[in-house]
């Protein structure tokens, strides 16, 4: 069943995006997530990584693991390892370029 991304951006005006996210039975993730953010101009996050900057926290927390496996559930799926250090997020995974320009100034 495809998600009514129309009802979902009728339903509240004051909201950035909606995250499913839950704990995976598959030996090879750590945790599924879903990121819908209709509000700003595309249906899903087509796994850009963004949402990791507090997934990555959330999970290794409650995993207690420093180094995590995570998988995109999304129409593009896509997976990627994320590993917290001291200040940092470190994500790994392979990437497609989607768009490529120059900037000149």
């Amino acid at each position: 069943m495809k998600p009514d991304f129309n009802a979902l951006v009728r339903s509240y005006d004051n909201i950035n995006g909606v995250l499913v996210t839950a704990r995976s039975n598959n030996i090879d993730y750590d945790f599924h997530y879903r990121y819908f953010w209709p509000w700003a101009g595309t249906n899903e996050d087509p796994v850009t990584g963004g949402v990791q900057t507090f997934l990555a926290k959330y999970w290794a927390e409650k995993l207690n693991k420093k180094r995590l496996k995570a998988f995109q559930s999304s129409e593009r799926t896509g997976f990627m390892t994320v590993e917290l250090q001291d200040d940092k997020l470190l994500i790994y995974g392979n990437a497609v370029i989607v768009l490529e320009g120059d900037f000149k100034i």
